[in-house]
């Protein structure tokens, strides 16, 4: 769909009002209510989740490993399993309020915006009402399970009808679709050169920037106004699954190793080869057998206003210095870490494990404060709220912990 000029600049307006920092302050309900925290992907959240070590605040069975991160907000926590269904639970009791079944393993994380759930699967992507767990829309197709973006502003469409939002969510190796948030029709298309990589891509939004990773290592920027690349940074080499995260101008990815680039400087670069863009840093440990150049091996990215965080399966989660990029600490664990850090408000952040476990980790030192045990692989990326962490387990369970 061709979309006019009237459209986009409205679109960039609300995307650039919304986005303009790392945690979308000018909007905070979407704060907690999508994947890594926030539109920008940087893995924090706005509570502390439990300091001192935990214990079981109950346990919810779906009988099918849950890879999906947790999405809390307003009491209730909205999360998939790999059994085909979509769950609310009450946070305060563990109990069901209602699921919404696929049909299909779900691996992606919700977004929840105006009263709506969105989440793709292999059959589509979907809007579900948040209070009843019935289906408002769905927009039939074979997609990835990449983690939904929302753009929860209203928006001036052409004809003079004003959007509620946006939902955008990516079509490996095609495209990069945005979706009116009401009826689930196509306002918005990115179809420059190569979509994200085959695996699926959860992109990001920052300063009235759109980026993704595609499957050569690429991190790709994209106009909100004109639905065009204004550049690509090119890894060249196959391999890996990853969201990028932006914070303070600056994106943070996985380029022939983790990098730090200011958006803008190389943005007014516009396409041109490799060479001629900067990086602010790039950490790669090639002495380090563990670390492949073809096969990363690490979670996507958190970062704050001091340092960026990430599991690798060395069986490690690492912060590096924001500013340069240098080891501040390297914390064993007992297993491959492919679970994303959520960080919390607090000292912590959470972070799960292939050895099973649930970590509590120091921020500021890398200090193991407290670990907790489930019965299968975590994959799932946890989710504060309060004093309280939700994560799931491939031993087909969503596990709260207080």
């Amino acid at each position: 769909m061709k979309t006019s000029q009237k459209t986009t600049t409205s679109l960039l307006l609300a995307l650039m009002a919304l986005a303009n920092t790392a945690i979308g302050a000018e909007n905070a309900n979407l704060q907690d209510a999508i994947w890594r925290g926030n539109i920008a992907r940087t893995g924090e959240f706005s509570s502390p989740g439990p300091l001192k070590e935990p214990k079981l605040k109950w346990k919810f069975p779906t009988g099918k490993p849950v890879k999906s991160s947790p999405i809390i907000t307003g009491g209730v926590v909205y999360v998939a399993s790999d059994d085909g269904n979509l769950y609310a639970i009450d946070l305060a009791s563990g109990k069901e309020k209602w699921k919404y079944a696929v049909g299909v393993p779900i691996k992606c994380s919700v977004a929840v915006a105006g009263g709506r759930v969105f989440l793709t699967s292999g059959k589509g992507v979907h809007a579900v009402d948040a209070a009843s767990g019935t289906n408002i829309w769905m927009k039939p197709g074979s997609f990835r399970d990449d983690s939904p973006l929302v753009l929860n502003v209203p928006i001036q469409h052409r004809d003079g009808k004003k959007l509620d939002g946006m939902i955008f969510y990516t079509e490996p190796l095609k495209a990069l679709v945005g979706l009116d948030v009401a009826t689930g029709e196509e306002m918005w298309r990115y179809r420059d050169g190569n979509g994200p990589g085959k695996g699926g891509s959860s992109a990001f939004i920052h300063r009235g920037i759109i980026g993704f990773f595609r499957g050569s290592q690429a991190t790709v920027l994209v106009d909100a106004l004109t639905e065009r690349m204004i550049y690509e940074i090119d890894g060249g080499i196959d391999g890996g699954v990853f969201t990028p995260a932006g914070r303070d101008g600056i994106c943070y990815s996985f380029i022939n190793g983790i990098v730090a680039f200011n958006l803008e400087e190389n943005g007014k670069l516009g396409r041109t080869s490799n060479g001629n863009y900067k990086m602010k840093w790039r950490y790669f440990p090639k002495e380090d057998k563990n670390w492949d150049i073809r096969h990363p091996g690490i979670s996507s990215i958190s970062v704050d206003d001091k340092a960026v965080y990430f599991g690798q399966v060395d069986k490690h989660v690492y912060a590096l210095n924001r500013e340069t990029g240098t080891v501040l600490w390297k914390t064993p664990t007992g297993g491959p870490v492919s679970s994303s850090p959520a960080l919390g408000s607090g000292e912590l952040l959470f972070v799960g494990g292939q050895d099973k476990m649930l970590y509590g980790i120091n921020k500021k030192d890398g200090s193991v404060c407290w670990k907790f045990a489930t019965g299968g692989v975590i994959y799932s990326s946890p989710a504060p709220s309060g004093n309280s962490v939700v994560v799931g387990s491939d031993d087909g369970s969503i596990y709260a912990l207080e």
